[in-house]
């Protein structure tokens, strides 16, 4: 009787955890993400109008946020966000096209890599939403003594063609994160993955 008490306590509180979680909508035209609750603080990347979140908790104003596509915590000014998705939304920049055109553009320079050095680097890119994407690269490239140089170049291009802060998570084939790279106050940041 005691075991199945405890079972029923343990299911009752992951499902008060579960439902705490609660979604927030971006509803402003103009607004970022930044790693901390400051418009001072780096931006992450911007936030797209509707682009769902998750709120993890609120202090003076600003939102700690989840974006379940990106893995990323960050923060975004309350006035931003409602509980309720925007019903219209504003044609803003065709992230969708610029991604096509960098993925383009990184499977080509894997290619040249390839035929130059005989090394393979970038197996593919995919789209994580706004101005967020992941590069899965070889399982090989991330011991080269280059990978970082080569990530940084690929994440140059990545926030010219975006032309604004932008995220990139390079990851191995088995599509396991193994660093980021975003937008930083002075230049971009490298930061390996916790995992």
């Amino acid at each position: 009787m005691k075991v199945f008490s405890y079972i029923i306590t343990l299911f009752l509180l992951s499902f008060n955890t579960v439902k705490s979680d609660e979604t927030l909508y971006a509803t402003k035209t103009v607004s970022n993400f930044y790693m901390n609750p400051s418009i001072d603080a780096p931006v992450i990347y911007p936030i797209d109008v509707g682009k769902r979140m998750i709120l993890i908790s609120k202090k003076d104003g600003w939102l700690n946020l989840l974006d379940e596509q990106t893995g990323l915590v960050g923060w975004s000014s309350e006035e931003n966000f409602s509980g309720d998705k925007p019903k219209k939304t504003l044609k803003g920049k065709d992230y969708d096209e610029s991604f096509n055109i960098f993925k383009e553009r990184v499977l080509e320079m894997s290619k040249s890599i390839k035929e130059a050095i005989s090394i393979d680097t970038f197996v593919d890119v995919e789209h994580l939403g706004g101005a967020a994407a992941a590069v899965i690269a070889d399982d090989d490239w991330f011991k080269g003594r280059r990978h970082a140089n080569q990530a940084f170049q690929v994440y140059e291009m990545w926030k010219n063609q975006n032309q604004s802060p932008s995220f990139l998570s390079f990851r191995n084939q088995k599509k396991e994160e193994q660093f980021i790279i975003l937008s930083g106050p002075h230049r971009p940041r490298y930061l390996k993955s916790s995992k």
